[in-house]
C-alpha cells in the first residue's frame, strides 16, 4: 500500500478519535486470532476456532482476527473497530490483507472491518449481505458462536476465490443490491406517484377520446375502446415492475503471524440485533 494512503488513513483516524467524547479502553492483542473477552464462546469452540484462524494465516498469508468485548465505551463500533485494527497491526504493513469480525453483544452490535489489501474480495455489500443474512440470524437467536462461524465461512470462501471470480461475486452483488433498493423506491413512491400518474392518463383517454365521440353516435368496430387500452398499460406496467430479483512481518506469540502492522481500509459493513 502506498506511503500517501498509509499518512491518509493515519490522519483520518486521529481526526476521529480527537472527535470522539473520550478515549476507549482497548483491549490487549491477544497471542492468537482470537479474543473472547465477553466470554460468549464456549471454550472448545473457541480452541477451534483459533485452530481454523491459524492455519488460514499460515496457508494465505492473511489474517483473520475475531474479537468479543464487554463495551464499546461510548464509541461507535465503526470507530472502534477501526481503532482496534490499526492498534493492534492487523495484517502485514505492505499488504494490508487483515481482516476484524467484532462482537460487543452488551451493545448487541457487530461489525466486518477489513483491511485495504482485502476490499476488492470481500467489499461493503457482501460483508452487509454477510452481516444481515449469516451473522444476525444466530445471534438473534442466542447463538453466539454459531453466527461467528456462520460469518467466517462465508468471508473465508469469499476470500479463496480467484480476483475475477470474487469480483464477479461482487458485481453481481452489487447488482442485486441497486435492483432492492430500486423495487424498494418503487413500492415506498407507488402510491402516490402512481396515483398522480393514473389520474393523468385517465384524463388524458377521456379527452382524447371525448373529442371524437362528440357529436357523432359510437360504432362498435369503428375504434379501440379506450378503457382496454387504458386496461393494457396498467397491465404492462404492472408486469414489468413486479419482476423479483433473485505474508507478514512481525507477529504475536503462539506461532500467529497476523498482527504485522496492517491497517484497516475503512471498508467493511456493521449491523445490530
Amino acid at each position: 500500500m502506498s506511503v500517501l494512503f498509509r499518512f491518509l488513513a493515519a490522519f483520518a483516524l486521529l481526526a476521529g478519535l480527537s472527535g470522539s467524547p473520550a478515549w476507549a479502553a482497548y483491549p490487549e492483542r491477544p497471542e492468537g486470532p482470537v479474543l473472547d473477552q465477553a466470554d460468549i464462546i464456549p471454550a472448545d469452540q473457541e480452541a477451534a476456532m483459533d485452530a481454523r484462524l491459524r492455519a488460514y494465516n499460515e496457508q494465505t498469508g492473511r489474517a483473520v482476527v475475531v474479537a468479543t468485548v464487554n463495551s464499546l465505551d461510548g464509541e461507535t463500533i465503526e470507530m472502534y473497530a477501526a481503532n482496534m485494527f490499526a492498534e493492534w497491526g492487523i495484517g502485514g504493513a505492505e499488504t494490508d490483507q487483515g481482516l476484524l469480525l467484532l462482537v460487543a453483544p452488551n451493545d448487541r452490535k457487530v461489525r466486518i472491518e477489513v483491511g485495504y489489501g482485502l476490499t476488492p474480495y470481500v467489499t461493503d455489500i457482501l460483508s452487509g449481505r454477510i452481516v444481515r443474512n449469516d451473522i444476525l440470524p444466530a445471534f438473534k437467536a442466542g447463538d453466539y458462536p454459531g453466527g461467528i462461524n456462520a460469518g467466517l465461512d462465508s468471508l473465508i470462501t469469499q476470500m479463496d476465490l480467484t480476483p475475477a471470480e470474487a469480483k464477479a461475486v461482487a458485481e453481481a452483488a452489487a447488482a442485486a443490491e441497486a435492483q432492492q433498493r430500486e423495487m424498494a423506491g418503487q413500492i415506498t413512491g407507488s402510491t402516490a406517484g402512481g396515483f398522480v400518474f393514473w389520474v393523468i392518463m385517465i384524463v388524458v383517454f377521456m379527452l382524447l377520446f371525448g373529442k371524437r365521440s362528440r357529436g357523432r353516435r359510437y360504432r362498435r368496430g369503428g375504434g379501440i375502446d379506450p378503457w382496454v387500452v387504458l386496461w393494457g398499460v396498467s397491465e404492462i406496467a404492472r408486469h414489468s415492475g413486479g419482476r423479483s430479483s433473485g505474508g507478514f512481518g512481525g507477529g504475536g506469540g503462539g506461532g500467529f503471524g497476523g498482527f504485522g502492522g496492517g491497517m484497516s481500509g475503512g471498508g467493511g459493513a456493521s449491523g445490530s440485533w
